[in-house]
């Protein structure tokens, strides 16, 4: 008995570790997932520790997602694309059916970010079609369906269609009030009014704008979201700037600017410091135009850079899966092509020998012929029969 009890006591011992290091990881995960928005940078160094030591194809898929998110949120679409990639090619390996809706919408908010419409509506419909499965009242049906209908809705406003994005982003409003009410979905309604606001801007309706430019602000107040009230700000600060209220555009502008900086969002950064310049040329101040502008510039050469990179890194996948596909079809042409070498073959073989057997009796029958006609002949001559010519 007792030598049983210390491997009793080291498999409970391992048992333990391993069970504290997974409530670890999973909580670290967490911490990372909650810090994409807030501290990116913060998120991408939690998740590429985790990812050093994780095994689990699931688990590594979300850490994936989750660094990706975090470079999205940066607006990094170079380093996005290259996780949202890796997370990608385990589509075939995972085996929760959540995973996969979570991979194919990053992969559908990375296109769509990219301008690649058509691919992330290929994605979006992929997911939908996942998510058709479950119960239509049910928590995860709500959030996806609205996220869904979100990213669309984008696409279609990003492609000069307001009326049909408005359509989907109402979808979303209703998907989305029909969840309780936690940070992460008044995050979610925010961007959803924003979105409104922007269609409402461009069909020129700018009281309606500003409104839900309010709304999405007061949503993002209420768990003090500082990226989506800086967002929503910058989009007031677009219509004061319209309505040529400069003073009352600089100081929503100023604001935001502030509740922007710790973030890193590099394409709020350069509406909000454009948006600075304009205003400020507009009443004069040479010296802060030049400041914001300059600001503004640098901005938007880091993100042509980013693009020219993402591009590149997508269109290096694409040559890769290319080629894959080329491979499988050369191995399948090759198949064939000896498949259709030995069919050939045989019925070569075949016909030969149809020929040859045809030959041998058509010889045999001459033979046969021959030698009853010999045989007549020879019977006519015993009998002294008069030969018929």
């Amino acid at each position: 008995m007792m030598k049983k009890i210390p491997l009793l006591f080291l498999f409970l011992f391992f048992g333990t570790v391993n069970f504290t290091a997974q409530k670890v990881g999973d909580s670290l995960k967490k911490r990372a997932t909650s810090l994409i928005y807030e501290q990116p940078d913060e998120a991408i160094s939690i998740g590429l520790k985790l990812l050093k030591s994780e095994k689990n194809v699931d688990e590594l898929a979300d850490l994936y997602l989750v660094i990706s998110n975090a470079y999205l949120a940066k607006k990094n679409n170079d380093s996005s694309l290259f996780y949202n990639l890796k997370a990608e090619n385990l589509i075939p390996k995972t085996t929760l059916p959540t995973t996969k809706i979570k991979i194919l919408k990053s992969v559908a908010v990375q296109y769509q970010q990219m301008e690649l419409y058509e691919k992330a509506l290929q994605s979006l419909d992929e997911a939908q079609k996942m998510i058709e499965k479950s119960p239509k009242k049910d928590k995860e049906y709500l959030f996806n369906s609205g996220f869904i209908n979100n990213i669309k809705g984008i696409i279609y406003l990003n492609q000069s269609n307001p009326d049909l994005a408005l359509e989907k982003f109402k979808s979303t409003a209703e998907s989305f009030q029909k969840l309780e009410l936690d940070k992460e979905t008044a995050a979610k309604i925010s961007i959803n009014y924003y979105n409104m606001a922007s269609c409402y801007l461009d069909l020129k309706q700018l009281q309606q704008a500003f409104n839900y430019f309010k709304e999405g602000e007061k949503y993002a107040k209420i768990f003090d979201d500082h990226i989506m009230t800086a967002y929503n700000l910058k989009g007031q600060g677009v219509i004061y700037f319209q309505k040529h209220q400069n003073e009352e555009s600089l100081k929503v502008l100023y604001e935001a600017e502030k509740l922007a900086e710790p973030f890193g969002d590099l394409v709020l950064n350069e509406a909000i410091f454009n948006l600075l310049a304009n205003n400020n040329l507009a009443i004069n101040n040479i010296e802060k135009f030049q400041i914001y502008n300059k600001k503004s510039l640098e901005i938007q050469k880091t993100l042509e850079q980013d693009d020219l990179q993402s591009y590149n890194r997508y269109l290096n996948a694409q040559n890769v899966e290319q080629e894959e596909i080329n491979s499988k079809v050369e191995k399948k042409f090759q198949i064939y092509n000896w498949f259709s070498i030995i069919i050939t073959l045989g019925l070569l073989t075949f016909f030969l020998k149809k020929i040859l057997d045809m030959k041998k009796k058509n010889l045999r029958q001459k033979k046969l012929i021959e030698t009853l006609t010999k045989s007549k002949q020879t019977l006519q001559e015993k009998l002294g029969l008069p030969k018929v010519v």
